[in-house]
């Protein structure tokens, strides 16, 4: 009997202990399935933001940046705007796609135009909620992120160097060579030309597929050159600076040559003389002088003379020149407040161009030529005179530039065929350029006629340029008229920031 009673007491100590054992099974089970389902809960979180983060990309790209590059300069957004949502299938959908105006960008002048964009969007990707003790299990879960591209309008400023053709009309290449160093974007849609060692210290690029080459030496690139890129177009009339300039001058018909007398804090003096006559007197006009206006400094302005016109003098403000005719540099073209000999910006550093205040643009529908007169060197002025007498040498052109149906070039390059003969040799100077050069046709600034014909080069970019142009500068557009962009930054809307 008492057998019997132990034996019965050991079943249902093995029984509570299979209750036991069964119980733990049950909860591993269920713990396992809990941390499966929590696994499996983060695995689809993981890929649902990876898949939001790219339909927000994808929104960006295919409704954001791709409206912009659609559109002609003039028909940019001056406001916020909505673009309609998008989906892709089996992956998502993007909305609130939006085009935002960047205010000034720092210049704190409600005259200018940015061209800055940031576009807006977010991205939605979802998946089953399938964890296990979770109040929405079965629901979807929707999960967001929002993606933030920053884009800005491609203008001529933005290049240093700029070019349409490298050749001159008699098809001769106008090589780069061991004196040329060039710091900022240099472009061309052209073969470029390079010979011996010339060095380029910002990104350079063409349209075709090579360089050509004349015994190359030690070249430098600072950024790894760029091939097959996107043509850039020249347009044939400067319509954004025609319509916002105030005054427009005419030449009537011809008859007059527009006089540009930039003087610093005594605003600028525009007057005529009439062609075929002998000109006034550049710094006391006198007798011959009519027509004229004075305007005071200008915050932020555009002058247009319809016909040719001659620059000179020291600038200061904000300003764009356009002409229809010829652009003639008659003396230094000088910011106010930069060093006398070379019209430097302090060190010409980004940081201490930065911060100037003082801008220029210079654009002509035909050429940009250097006259060959007695203050740019005429005679051999170079050779005649010592470095420091600046008066008698040289040219200082704190300007963007752009010649539009030709080139920047110098007068009287001693040609045979040239009906004027300088002496021999007829060195006039340094061009001692902080600014930016376009141009449809390279010109020749130095010619190897008369032993050494022209001027030697001290060219520098003005930094300020890459993200603020001068007054109604020239837009970068493609074949189609559409903007080129650039982009300034890309990323993702952080926690806390605002649309």
């Amino acid at each position: 009997m008492k057998r019997k009673s132990e034996t019965l007491k050991d079943e249902g100590n093995i029984l509570i202990m299979s209750v036991v054992i069964a119980a733990l099974l049950v909860a591993s089970g269920l713990g396992y399935m809990k941390w499966a389902t929590d696994e499996r809960w983060d695995t689809a979180y993981e890929q649902a933001t990876v898949q939001a983060y790219f339909l927000a990309q994808t929104g960006l790209i295919e409704k954001g940046y791709m409206y912009l590059r659609t559109r002609k300069p003039a028909e940019l957004p001056t406001a916020t705007i909505y673009l309609p949502s998008g989906y892709v299938d089996d992956v998502g959908s993007y909305y609130n796609t939006k085009i935002v105006v960047v205010p000034t960008m720092g210049s704190n002048n409600v005259f200018q135009r940015t061209d800055t964009y940031d576009v807006f969007c977010t991205g939605r990707a979802e998946f089953q909620n399938h964890q296990l003790g979770n109040r929405y299990y079965g629901k979807p879960v929707k999960v967001e992120r929002t993606a933030k591209l920053r884009t800005k309008l491609r203008s001529f400023s933005n290049y240093m160097y700029l070019t349409d053709l490298e050749t001159t009309r008699f098809n001769e290449i106008i090589w780069f060579w061991s004196y040329d160093s060039l710091y900022g974007r240099v472009h061309s849609n052209d073969f470029i030309g390079l010979k011996y060692s010339p060095h380029f210290f910002g990104p350079i690029s063409t349209c075709q597929n090579r360089f050509l080459y004349f015994d190359p030496q030690n070249i430098y690139f600072g950024y790894q050159p760029q091939f097959n890129v996107p043509q850039v177009m020249f347009p044939r009339r400067a319509e954004t600076l025609r319509g916002a300039a105030n005054p427009t001058i005419s030449d009537a018909n011809g008859t007059y040559m527009t006089r540009v007398w930039m003087k610093g804090q005594g605003g600028i003096t525009i007057y005529q003389y009439e062609m075929g006559l002998e000109a006034p007197s550049l710094y006391d006009p006198g007798e011959g002088a009519v027509n004229f206006h004075e305007l005071t400094p200008q915050r932020w302005g555009a002058i247009f003379i319809d016909g040719q016109a001659e620059i000179y003098g020291v600038h200061k403000g904000n300003l764009t020149i356009g002409t229809s005719g010829d652009m003639w540099l008659v003396d230094n073209i000088q910011y106010d407040g930069t060093r006398r000999g070379d019209g430097w910006i302090g060190d010409n550093t980004p940081g201490e161009q930065q911060n100037f205040p003082h801008m220029l643009g210079l654009v002509s529908e035909s050429n940009i030529i250097i006259q060959d007169n007695v203050y740019n060197g005429r005679n051999d002025g170079f050779g005649q005179y010592n470095d420091n007498q600046y008066d008698f040498h040289s040219i200082i052109i704190n300007a963007g530039m752009v010649a539009l149906n030709e080139s920047f070039t110098f007068e009287h390059m001693n040609d045979d065929w040239e009906l004027y003969q300088g002496p021999s040799p007829d060195q006039r100077g340094i061009i001692h350029l902080t600014g930016a050069v376009t141009q449809v046709r390279r010109g020749y600034v130095h010619r190897s006629n008369h032993n050494g014909t022209g001027y030697g080069k001290d060219y520098h970019y003005d930094f300020r340029f890459d993200t603020r142009p001068p007054p109604f500068y020239l837009e970068a557009m493609d074949k189609e008229g559409n903007g080129l962009f650039d982009v300034v930054s890309w990323g993702e809307l952080g926690p806390g920031e605002r649309q």
